[in-house]
């Protein structure tokens, strides 16, 4: 789960300086692009925490006695 956190964290990074390199420089041809990107990057880091997520979930049920566990 560290690792999610510190993908997580870098990310937000990222995107903080994205916005303000888009806020310095006034190109907007490629703002749409970077967009698509950033948001690209955060729907693949949200499904990543999701399998995580799932995949603990999934790992307790199978330790409670009677469970099906999948």
């Amino acid at each position: 789960m560290n690792t999610l956190t510190t993908a997580a964290a870098r990310m937000a990074v990222v995107v903080l300086n994205r916005f303000a390199d888009l806020n310095t420089r006034r190109d907007r041809g490629s703002g749409v692009v970077e967009t698509i990107i950033i948001v690209a990057g955060f729907a693949g880091l949200a499904f990543t925490v999701y399998l995580a997520v799932a995949g603990k979930v999934n790992g307790w049920i199978s330790k409670i006695p009677g469970s099906s566990g999948r």
